[in-house]
């Protein structure tokens, strides 16, 4: 397996929010996944939360944070209770696995 340790692409943003893109190769098969990481200072320390996901995951987190986003502003209604949805992809490898 080769493992690229470098991001092929960054994006910063304010409130220390970025997402970074790593490319790897597993059986001749390159594969993309994306971290997304927030840091911040606590104390006179730097703290990170990080979440690896593969790139086909993007749009269901982009639906969710949307989501999330209306909801706060008022926008939707709470729930009475949703169920977790079945994960139909194919991918064997954990969502949080690391790159």
């Amino acid at each position: 397996m080769s493992n690229n340790s470098k991001p092929i692409y960054r994006k910063l943003l304010r409130g220390g929010i970025s997402a970074a893109v790593f490319e790897n190769t597993r059986d001749g098969r390159t594969y993309r996944s994306v971290n997304l990481q927030r840091s911040y200072r606590k104390g006179n320390e730097w703290v990170r939360m990080s979440i690896y996901l593969d790139h086909e995951h993007i749009p269901f987190m982009i639906e969710a944070l949307d989501a999330t986003w209306k909801f706060l502003n008022g926008d939707l209604m709470p729930l009475e209770e949703e169920s977790d949805p079945v994960d139909s992809s194919d991918s064997q490898e954990p969502i949080g696995e690391a790159a």
